[in-house]
């Protein structure tokens, strides 16, 4: 494999608790009553879609307040155990790089706190591409700016969407259980890693 290309949240950065609190939050203030396993089901879409997925009228409204909200969890996030070492490894022989559904903004947020930039040769943002996940779109960008065919590339993620985007984009994909709960929607996963060390077995 010549090309590692990886997912954000719940990948890398264990950004769940975060996530899903804040939205808890944002939605308890505007007088909805959500279980954490309610909000949970939209973990890894975008902001703008998880909203619509939980019906909530003038989505783009509520995602600017849920988005105000992140900093009061931000102690919640942390980078999983074992990836920094993993992706450096990975650096030194292979192109990387990071296809999130995170905007260039809410990503630098991530980035500036857990120096993971240095990791990665070539990044795409949600709005770098026209569709997003779990069309091929932006996966398809990050194959063609490290020149890299699909057959030399795998994507590495924790959702369903991420699955379907590398699969419709031809590249391989692997999924990072050590950030997934429930893994029985993943029996068309390539490869499961248990933990992020076992993804050297590829290099």
């Amino acid at each position: 494999m010549q090309a590692f290309i990886f997912d954000v949240d719940g990948t890398i950065l264990d950004t769940e608790k975060m996530y899903m609190l804040s939205l808890l939050h944002t939605l308890k203030q505007r007088g909805y009553d959500f279980t954490y396993d309610d909000v949970y089901k939209t973990f890894g879409l975008p902001s703008y879609e998880a909203l619509e997925f939980l019906n909530i009228p003038n989505p783009g409204e509520v995602q600017r307040d849920w988005q105000s909200h992140y900093h009061d969890f931000w102690d919640e996030v942390s980078v999983f155990d074992g990836l920094k070492s993993t992706l450096s490894q990975l650096k030194q022989q292979h192109t990387m790089g990071l296809v999130t559904s995170n905007t260039a903004e809410e990503y630098a947020n991530h980035s500036n706190a857990f120096n993971i930039d240095q990791y990665f040769d070539t990044f795409v943002f949600a709005g770098d591409t026209e569709r997003m996940k779990p069309y091929p779109d932006p996966i398809e960008k990050a194959m063609h700016k490290l020149e890299v065919t699909p057959e030399e590339s795998i994507y590495i993620g924790d959702s369903v969407h991420d699955m379907q985007a590398a699969h419709r984009a031809k590249a391989k994909f692997g999924l990072a259980h050590w950030g997934v709960k429930d893994t029985s929607l993943f029996g068309e996963a390539d490869y499961i890693f248990d933990q992020p060390q076992d993804i050297l077995e590829l290099s």
